[in-house]
């Protein structure tokens, strides 16, 4: 046994007073002589032995009375395995998970409710003069310094739902700093959640031997869920009054199969497509969505399902442009190409310029989607490095070489971008062997019939340039000639393309242009030289949007969603031609924002819920014990709560079993016993 305060028990010496009462109140017997034996009637018989006992009695009583009051006011304890009670001073963090996955209901409300009032008794288990921190999935600035407990308890009553999720790695980590700044020799961390599988990473967590750490489940019930996962389109380049096809990613997390789910899509504030989805239990489906735009500009989308009781994943936002027209910029040695305008000049989608290559104006190169050089003998170093600009800013460049070119201008080129060099000429007759089927120019350009035969005609070559043969990550042959050289390669550099071509345009190298393949070929690099859209960005994940530079100036944007009364200024960091913004975790709901340049909506934003919440699926307690026992987190252990409070738990963890209570209780008898026998021991 062992004392929180061994101090009081100097005040044993006390015991010394009913000793010396006892002392002075002793009596000795006497001889009484009597002349007459009627005046015993009137003397109680009392013997000397009974009176010994009476007295020492109630002497022990005392004794026993003053040693158990002063045992109170040391405050014994019976140590739990093997730990002395500590009086010094402790730093305890306490994170509450208040991700989505939360909002599941128990008999005492949601796993939320249940987890504050769990931290509302881990923090009376301690002094108030101990330190504490409180931690949440927002990573808040207030939580980030150790508080006394009258301030956590209030910061406990406003924690709320957050739609932000984080590892529990990253939230011991974040502890661990809070720990490693405080001078307290004990530390201890308490996580309260629920443990689910897509966020307790328990095999990545690395914290600090000197720190304990105590998982703590909370008890829940298992939900199935369906929700709706991504989106994306078909096809990259969206034009109105033609058809769209919009893929739905849909998962069933669920045990049960799901049938006739509605799926429906809005645009703009109205139903455009509808569909029924059946889906098996702890499946993915993709389905597609039909629909034909009849204007231009921004377009505000949403997708939805009813899925019970879990809602907030029910709903995707997105957003995209569909842009009136797409530029093209045609860069010609004298004239311009009578395949290029015979091509693109019906279209009213394309606007193509033509700019012999002494007078192009550099200034409007950004503007363009795509360049075409028509065969010019060199690249100039000045347009060779505002090549480059252009295509690592997402720009799409086709390459036709001139019949006979400078091939040191050339190269020097290709090689700053990433792509095969020109090693000569080869004036074999040779013919295009095979097409990337798979590849994005030809999607949905041939049928299946198509695809299956061999026998597809395709352009002959009567010389052909080659190319240096070293294997590129980034390259993607689109067609092969039937000698092995490359006929046209794709190649990736920065966030654009480049298409180069072993042949001119004209026809004194192959008959490409007179084919039928060199129609859907070119159109569709044209189609596909439209920059990626960003449907929609994950609420809690900073990446950054990304807008062109030169559409703000020296203006301020505004984030806006008129609905939800929210209006921020995004930070803005200018590089390579784009403006980054990011929003630091100011936007907490899902939904579709404008953001405002002069009064304007000059883009839509679209923000969605992490999908990570979304799985329910859970770690029991006894998968949890066996990760840390494989992971040997000594300082790491499953508290798991029995009928007791969690505050009896801890105090009794942290001091023993307490005894003071027991001591006050024997005082109280041996008084009351005292009392007894002065008042019925004749």
């Amino acid at each position: 046994m062992h004392f929180v305060y061994p101090g009081f028990l100097f005040a044993l010496s006390l015991i010394a007073i009913p000793i010396i009462i006892h002392l002075f109140n002793f009596r000795r017997f006497k001889k009484i002589y009597f002349t007459n034996v009627k005046f015993l009637k009137d003397i109680k018989e009392e013997t000397t032995s009974r009176s010994k006992l009476k007295h020492l009695l109630v002497l022990l009583s005392r004794i026993l009375a003053v040693s158990f009051l002063v045992f109170a006011f040391a405050q014994p304890f019976i140590p739990v395995g093997n730990k002395s009670a500590a009086s010094s001073e402790k730093a305890v963090s306490i994170y509450i998970d208040n991700s989505f996955s939360m909002e599941s209901v128990t008999r005492e409300g949601t796993l939320l409710d249940e987890a504050k009032k769990k931290a509302q008794e881990i923090v009376m288990a301690y002094k108030p003069s101990d330190n504490f921190q409180l931690l949440t999935n927002d990573f808040e600035a207030r939580h980030q310094r150790l508080i006394n407990r009258e301030e956590f308890l209030d910061l406990l009553d406003q924690v709320q739902i957050t739609p932000a999720t984080k590892k529990l790695s990253e939230i011991i980590s974040r502890q661990s700093d809070a720990m490693n700044n405080s001078e307290a020799k004990s530390k201890l961390i308490f996580l309260l959640s629920d443990y689910q599988e897509t966020s307790a990473d328990i095999e990545n967590i690395h914290a600090d031997s000197s720190t304990t750490i105590n998982l703590i489940p909370l008890n829940i019930q298992r939900t199935g869920n369906i929700f709706i996962d991504s989106c994306w389109f078909s096809s990259p380049v969206i034009q109105i009054n033609k058809p769209s096809e919009l893929n739905v990613r849909i998962k069933n997390s669920s045990e049960n199969d799901a049938e006739n789910i509605s799926l429906k899509l809005n645009i703009n504030g109205m139903q455009k497509s509808l569909a029924a989805i059946a889906i098996k239990s702890n499946a993915t489906v993709d389905t597609k969505l039909n629909f034909t735009l009849s204007e231009n500009g921004w377009q505000k989308c949403e997708l939805s399902i009813n899925d019970h009781p879990i809602t907030f994943d029910d709903n995707l936002f997105f957003s995209f442009e569909v842009k009136q027209n797409l530029r093209l910029l045609c860069i010609n040695k004298k004239s311009d190409s009578q395949y290029i305008r015979a091509l693109f000049a019906s279209d009213d989608y394309f606007i193509v310029n033509n700019s012999p290559v002494e007078q192009i104006d550099y200034a409007t190169l950004p503007k363009n989607n795509i360049v075409i050089l028509n065969e010019l003998n060199s690249v100039s170093s000045g347009l060779a490095s505002e090549l480059k600009k252009f295509v690592a800013n997402g720009g799409t460049l086709v390459v036709f070489p001139d019949s006979a070119i400078d091939q040191s201008s050339y190269n020097a080129f290709l090689q700053s971008v990433n792509a095969d060099i020109f090693t000569g000429i080869n004036t074999n007759e040779d013919k295009v062997d095979r097409l990337s089927i798979e590849s994005t120019v030809y999607q949905n350009v041939f049928d299946e019939k198509q695809k299956r035969s061999e026998n597809i005609d395709l352009p002959v070559v009567l010389k052909h340039y080659e190319f240096s043969g070293s294997t590129r990550s980034n390259r993607e042959v689109i067609m092969k000639l039937q000698g092995g050289g490359s006929f046209l390669s794709k190649f990736e550099s920065g966030q654009g393309k480049i298409y180069l071509f072993a042949v001119p345009l004209s026809g004194s190298f192959s008959n490409f242009v007179k084919h039928a393949v060199y129609v859907p070929t070119l159109y569709k690099i044209a189609l596909l030289s439209e920059r990626a859209q960003q449907l929609f960005s994950i609420i809690g994940k900073e990446d950054g949007y990304e807008i062109p530079e030169n559409i703000s100036g020296e203006e301020v944007f505004h984030l806006i969603n008129a609905n939800k009364k929210f209006d921020i200024i995004p930070e803005q960091r200018s590089g390579n031609n784009f403006i980054n913004l990011f929003f630091r975790d100011q936007v907490k709901e899902s939904g579709n924002y404008d953001l405002v340049l002069k009064n304007k909506s000059a883009f839509v934003i679209s923000f969605d819920y992490d999908r990570k919440e979304s799985i329910m699926s859970f770690y029991t307690k006894n998968e949890v014990s066996k990760m840390i026992e494989e992971k040997h987190l000594s300082n790491m252990k499953l508290f798991e709560a029995s009928q007791k409070t969690l505050t009896s738990q801890l105090m009794q963890l942290n001091e023993g079993i307490r005894l003071w209570k027991w001591c006050i209780l024997l005082v109280l008898a041996f008084l009351a016993i005292e009392i007894a026998l002065l008042k019925y021991m004749k």
